[in-house]
């Protein structure tokens, strides 16, 4: 610096003129000098005004976020191909958002044979993207870019409800960080970031903040996720006063197509199949209705959609618990049948016998597939696992899957987790054991399969090799017996239930995880209880010589 001012006078004339043409294309400056702030000068409105590489959030006619609303269905888009891996990363605080920024190679995303490189993710609070005019309560931007320069954005939007897993992570980080500061995270894994839904829209737009540069492709999850307020009201008071609410307007979709990716069925593709097997008159009409009714394609196909889910767990929905026995006439007993399932087992209704005998279980390892059936995760077994004995009778083990909370209640109080562990006779009786579980330490044969549920999509499955059913930890002696029926459509009854007392633990992260890997609905996919008036229930301990619970 003592040489540069021992320089002469026009030098100094020069650099410092320089400094104030130029002093509004530094880094920070850039960042600091718009808001979002309708009115203030610097807000949404103004700023393609604010700076001339900045023209095109003004007059661009591709901008971002837009209103979803009507959409084309296109299953050849394919699912979004993900290849994310560990790597170094710092939090960053820009002042107008929070931001993780991948420091080493994290890993990419492939759409039509591009390389997207895996760069930051970013909040924004509310929502920049909407559906149909609905604006949720976060979304995120996973930002990447490839080898030429060309951006692609997934965006995942959040609504109140459960923490996010990823957002846990940095939550000490986010609250500590100010504006204008960047914090080491570490080695960060961008798979936390839960994607979970293969369905997406797809549509080119812009970046949401100035230069608004367009050209962007844009992947929007359709599934909306969940956030606690307590983690958005982090986000937001660390951002610069102004910019909490940090959300650009939505901007017109100027006639962009938008379309939607969801996997058929491989009921549809069957049935696809057969129908290209058909005459040509009857293909040549189809296709010419197509046409006649492209404007309703897509409604029809969205429509699609959610009828290949028969039953729902939300009520009112139409196919909600109460409406199961109107779906269809094979499920009319879940409405009128006598020993339907779950009940809630009363202490002052169960009779003890200790006859009934110690639960007799014989597995053994067998290969198996974690299947993804849209209203719950199941592991179900493609050879001899072994079998229990009840009565003499042998139930050859099948499946075991999960509802959250717990279906079956105690004395009124529900928990957190049932496993079910199905078993048929050869005579094709069913027997279920069912085990409770209660927040707490993580459940080891969940955590044994935790990584194929997240990434095991709706209606697929997935190859686990060998699994031995004796990781299934029942844990108590003591059970409750009664005869029930299945807990989903058709409701089939004449089930052997044999529910374990003991209440065993799962963690939070391992219900979430089953949670977040089904469909919109059925997040929380248990049966309300039934009505028990006739149904015997009764407990079996060894330490117990009568009288009652």
């Amino acid at each position: 610096m003592m040489i540069f001012f021992q320089t002469n006078p026009t030098t100094i004339f020069v650099f410092l003129i320089s400094l104030i043409l130029s002093s509004h294309n530094s880094e920070v400056d850039a960042e600091t000098q718009f808001s979002y702030i309708e009115g203030s000068g610097t807000g949404p409105e103004d700023w393609g005004q604010l700076d001339p590489d900045w023209i095109a959030c003004g007059n661009g006619t591709m901008q971002s976020p837009i209103d979803i609303q009507q959409v084309q269905v296109s299953p050849t888009l394919g699912e979004l191909q993900r290849h994310y891996k560990p790597a170094p990363a710092v939090l960053v605080n820009s002042g107008h958002d929070i931001a993780v920024e991948w420091t080493r190679d994290a890993g990419k995303i492939i759409i039509n044979g591009t390389d997207y490189q895996l760069q930051q993710c970013h909040w924004h609070s509310p929502s920049e993207h909407t559906f149909n005019g609905t604006r949720y309560d976060l979304e995120i931007h996973v930002v990447h870019n490839s080898s030429t320069g060309k951006i692609a954005v997934v965006g995942i939007l959040y609504k109140f409800g459960r923490p996010d897993p990823f957002l846990a992570m940095l939550y000490n980080q986010i609250r500590t960080t100010g504006s204008g500061e960047e914090r080491n995270l570490g080695i960060i894994n961008p798979e936390d970031i839960m994607f979970d839904s293969k369905e997406y829209y797809r549509y080119k737009g812009s970046l949401t903040t100035p230069p608004c540069s367009e050209n962007v492709t844009w992947t929007i999850l359709k599934k909306v996720k969940t956030v606690s307020t307590i983690q958005v009201k982090a986000l937001r008071e660390a951002l610069d006063e102004g910019n909490e609410s940090n959300a650009r307007p939505t901007q017109d979709t100027n006639g962009r197509l938008v379309q939607l990716y969801c996997k058929k069925s491989s009921k549809q593709q069957a049935a696809m199949m057969i129908f290209f097997q058909t005459n040509p008159t009857t293909i040549f009409v189809f296709l010419l209705s197509l046409i006649l009714s492209s404007h309703h394609f897509s409604t029809a196909l969205e429509s699609e959609v959610d009828d290949e889910i028969p039953f729902t767990y939300t009520e009112g929905s139409g196919k909600g618990p109460k409406k199961w026995g109107q779906i269809d006439p094979h499920w009319k007993v879940c409405g009128n049948g006598k020993m339907q399932s779950p009940i809630d087992i009363l202490d002052k209704r169960v009779q003890v016998f200790p006859s009934l005998g110690k639960l007799k279980r014989d597995y053994k390892p067998a290969p198996a597939v974690v299947m993804n059936r849209g209203h719950d995760i199941a592991v179900k077994w493609k050879q001899d696992a072994g079998k229990i004995n009840i009565n003499g009778t042998n139930y050859k083990l099948r499946q075991c899957h999960w509802h959250s909370p717990s279906e079956h209640t105690f004395n009124g109080s529900r928990y957190d987790l049932e496993l079910h562990v199905v078993h048929k006779s050869s005579g094709g009786k069913l027997a279920v054991v069912g085990i409770v579980y209660k927040y707490g330490h993580p459940d080891p044969f969940l955590s044994k399969l935790f990584h194929h549920i997240k990434s095991v999509g709706r209606e697929e499955e997935r190859e686990l090799g060998i699994i031995n059913p004796g990781v299934i930890k029942f844990g108590s002696r003591k059970y409750y017996r009664y005869i029930g029926s299945l807990t989903v459509p058709p409701c089939t009854e004449g089930v052997i239930w044999t529910i374990v007392k003991k209440v065993r633990t799962v963690s939070r992260e391992q219900v979430y995880a089953l949670r977040e890997a089904i469909h919109d609905g059925f997040e929380a996919n248990a049966r309300p209880t039934q009505q028990s008036g006739g149904i015997a229930v009764e407990f079996y301990s060894p330490r117990e010589n009568g009288g009652s619970t």
